[in-house]
């Protein structure tokens, strides 16, 4: 009984000892940009924008879903993001480049999606097919597009239309997908 109660005060010091370490990288974090005043241009675009997505059954982030965008540079962002495939989850990953000024973007994207039940694109009836293809659960796919997105400082719209190439077929399916978001 000594013994199991002595274990339970070697990770109660484990923990506390784990916490007082936490506390100066906490104190770090807390770093304040006051050359404007803590506030942010009105012109300027969100550098983090959260977006609720909707699309067709390639769109990287579902039929409905979201996803994250960070915006790199001036003209480079990163997207992750996940939603309903119906069945299953839609898990898609971008990368997207902006050409033009101003929030307003004509968009380049080339993306990575997959589903973890259905395997899109399949042509059940193609004889370039192997059995093994035909017959998996999950499937991965490839998009490469152009779009729009109006990226403000508090605000987000974009609509995206994409050529997609699976790893099933040798035809191309095509996306669209879009979204509202809010930055910050």
């Amino acid at each position: 009984m000594a013994c199991a109660h002595r274990g339970g005060d070697t990770a109660r010091v484990r923990t506390l000892a784990l916490l007082l370490a936490a506390i100066p990288s906490i104190a770090l974090a807390d770093e304040i940009d006051l050359s404007k005043g803590g506030r942010r241009d009105a012109g300027s675009q969100a550098t983090w924008i959260v977006r609720a997505e909707g699309g067709n059954e390639f769109a990287p982030y579902g039929y409905v879903g979201g996803c994250v965008s960070y915006l790199l540079d001036d003209s480079d962002a990163l997207e992750a993001g996940a939603g309903g495939g119906f069945p299953g989850l839609q898990l898609g990953f971008a990368i997207r480049r902006f050409f033009g000024e101003g929030g307003q973007h004509f968009v380049g994207e080339l993306f990575l999606a997959g589903n973890t039940r259905v395997n899109r694109g399949v042509e059940r009836g193609s004889a370039t097919i192997n059995a093994e293809a035909a017959a998996a659960n999950s499937s991965l796919w490839t998009g490469l597009g152009l779009g729009f997105e109006q990226r403000g400082s508090f605000f987000s719209v974009s609509l995206a239309g994409n050529i997609i190439f699976t790893s099933t077929s040798l035809s191309p399916h095509w996306a669209v997908h879009g979204g509202l978001g809010f930055g910050f």
